[in-house]
């Protein structure tokens, strides 16, 4: 159990960055603003036109496996689809086929903050994973590059060039020994890291009564995740024409898609530069953010301005989306998928918290 010291000194870490405030919070001092482009998209849900090749736009109720099959194929990740109904010996079969060993990687096809993300080690753990959560769940390659980014990627549909409009670099939760501490006690000195004390009891529990050597750097995080601990860090300084050319050249391959945010691994920044040797791993898209934004270095009000700026490029998207002869989703559409979303939430966020 968490001590009730350690719960207060963790409500005022959230409290005094807003980092971690609640998502909504953002959004409140932009509710005019949003009525506005509400007004001129013309349709209550018009902003589901923005990406035609992704259900909903990518509001999030769209499949994640669905999704990345949009992906060039020399950039995804080996992954499968596996359902409940499934029986074991199918699913071993669908790794042979994609050449995909363990360890590997799971997590739910309607993926919500990371959870029941997990790292598979074998195939007995595989086995009681899927047997746990009856979910449809993404099985995918585990991969070795060591760096993480989202880069976010708009191009209106009427132009041949697109921008990037933000690049976030991912630190992942660490500790790093000094040859006395515990992995616990180091975790309890490290604000960002404490936050995520409830999660590393259940995740790596082994390792926390164990003493690192000193500068030895011990890794507590799995996925780039800013719930899971994740820092994200403004890298927009990256941006170059070479690099917004790499990602038209990708975008012209993506049909229906103009607007989303690429989660990828590479081995290097001149990698991602240059686009070489780049993987991936998902692309989100209306409901992603420019992430770039919660660098501890930004105030609350640079953040509100860039979701500001971007649902006003989404806007323009979807405009010329509809021009072009896409419809937009309509209420009983949009309504449907998102009561059918909550159902999914509530059932993702009751399996996590009974596991």
């Amino acid at each position: 159990m968490i001590s009730s010291l350690t719960q207060r000194y963790s409500f005022l870490i959230r409290l005094l960055n807003w980092e971690y405030w609640p998502t909504q919070v953002v959004y409140i001092p932009l509710f005019i603003y949003f009525f506005w482009l509400w007004l001129r998209g013309r349709q209550p849900y018009y902003f589901t036109a923005a990406n035609p090749g992704i259900f909903g736009g990518g509001m999030g109720a769209e499949s994640k496996f669905a999704t990345l099959q949009k992906i060039p194929a020399a950039l995804r990740p080996r992954t499968v689809l596996v359902t409940p109904d499934e029986p074991h010996e199918l699913v071993m079969q669908k790794l042979a086929a994609a050449a995909i060993v363990f360890p590997l990687i799971a997590k739910p096809d309607i993926g919500f903050r990371g959870l029941l993300v997990r790292r598979i080690a074998d195939q007995a753990a595989l086995e009681a994973y899927l047997a746990q959560y009856p979910l449809d769940f993404i099985l995918q390659e585990l991969l070795e590059q060591p760096l993480e980014v989202g880069v976010f990627y708009y191009r209106l549909p009427n132009e041949k060039h697109g921008v990037v409009s933000s690049i976030t670099l991912k630190e992942f939760p660490s500790v790093v020994g000094d040859g006395k501490l515990t992995v616990l006690e180091l975790v309890k000195n490290n604000p960002r890291v404490l936050l995520q004390l409830e999660r590393l009891r259940d995740t790596h529990a082994a390792i926390l009564p164990t003493i690192p050597a000193a500068g030895q750097r011990v890794n507590l995080g799995l996925i780039g995740n800013h719930s899971k601990g994740t820092k994200f860090i403004d890298g927009c300084h990256l941006i170059t024409p070479a690099l917004v050319a790499n990602f038209d050249r990708i975008n012209e391959q993506m049909e229906g898609i103009y607007y989303g945010r690429f989660d990828l691994k590479c081995q290097s920044l001149d990698d991602l530069i240059t686009g070489h040797n780049l993987k991936v791993i998902e692309l989100n898209g209306v409901c992603s953010e420019p992430t770039h934004m919660y660098d501890p270095r930004h105030s609350f009000f640079y953040g509100v301005r860039q979701v500001a700026r971007h649902w006003h490029i989404i806007t323009q998207i979807s405009k010329l989306t509809r021009q072009n002869g896409f419809k937009s989703m309509s209420v009983k559409e949009t309504i449907q998928a998102m009561k059918a979303l909550k159902v999914y939430a509530n059932r993702v966020k009751a399996f996590a918290k009974a596991n």
